[in-house]
């Protein structure tokens, strides 16, 4: 599938959800000399010429002339070149030979188009909702005598909403986690992915699109991005360095191993940094 300018003229059109325009415009540079595109001119010019009659009266010549006069019009017109950005920088990589599609034994800081189905959690949205959660959960309590209500209600961080998790220690698990918007990503060889995107980098308010799909957009997606983290059954690294030793930061390493697992990348999934999210329109 080629995705230059050409063939999206001819058969391929693109609805581009997300695009990191900082790392696109520096993959961009580096692979094409003179920068990245921002503005384009264009000049166009077209003339007429016309004919007119001219008299003269000599002494001894009577009679008429035709003189020509030409007439040129100049246009120019400037474009807004930003969004060829994803456009020139699929060309300039799939002409490099830097794009590998699918995940086939790929080692970090490689480049990816993998093409799936995903999903979106906005952490901040999860976090506001959490007193509705909360009120949503209890009235789902089965019937209880009126002393053992009262208590239930009083104690709503108690509530289970997983085996062993209560709705308190998720919301303890929210308070510590940056408000991040993640994907969640599954190839169509079953291979999950997770990542972070920057909403500031969406063609979409992330609330429209939690009140339009929900947790899951519906639909076949690319997405274009660098792989920087691995499955723990696929690090082959055979003897890597180990850090000095230190009871603190090991204790702290620890914790945050436990809060990605809990909470962001599990060991099973590939991590990968988004350049482009887009979709086919047919």
């Amino acid at each position: 599938m080629k995705m230059g300018q050409e063939s999206q003229a001819i058969d391929s059109l693109y609805d581009f959800l997300y695009v990191d325009r900082e790392r696109a415009s520096s993959l961009t540079a580096q692979l094409y000399g003179p920068g990245v595109v921002t503005t384009v001119k264009q000049i166009t010019t077209d003339g007429d010429k016309s004919s007119k009659g001219v008299g003269f009266d000599v002494k001894i010549l009577k009679g008429k002339a035709s003189v020509e006069e030409a007439i040129s019009r100049t246009q120019e017109r400037h474009f807004d070149a930003s969004w060829s950005l994803p456009i020139n920088l699929l060309d300039k990589l799939s002409e490099s030979g830097l794009i590998h599609r699918g995940l086939n034994g790929e080692r970090l800081g490689s480049t990816v188009l993998v093409q799936g189905r995903m999903r979106i959690f906005d952490i901040s949205m999860v976090q506001k909702t959490m007193p509705f959660i909360g009120k949503l959960f209890q009235n789902d309590q089965p019937n209880l005598p009126p002393k053992a209500k009262k208590k239930s209600n009083s104690n709503t961080d108690d509530i289970l909403v997983a085996p062993g998790i209560t709705l308190g220690m998720v919301g303890d698990l929210l308070n510590v986690i940056p408000n991040t918007l993640q994907v969640d990503f599954i190839d169509d060889q079953s291979h999950t992915i997770w990542m972070t995107i920057n909403k500031d980098y969406l063609t979409i308010n992330p609330d429209d699109m939690a009140l339009k799909y929900g947790g899951t957009i519906p639909g076949e997606w690319y997405v274009i991005g660098l792989i920087d983290a691995l499955p723990m059954m696929s690090q082959n690294e055979s003897s890597p360095p180990v850090f000095p030793d230190n009871p603190l930061k090991n204790g702290l390493t620890t914790m945050l191993d436990s809060i990605k697992d809990m909470a962001g990348r599990d060991n099973n999934s590939y991590g990968m940094t988004p350049l482009i999210i887009f979709r086919k329109i047919n």
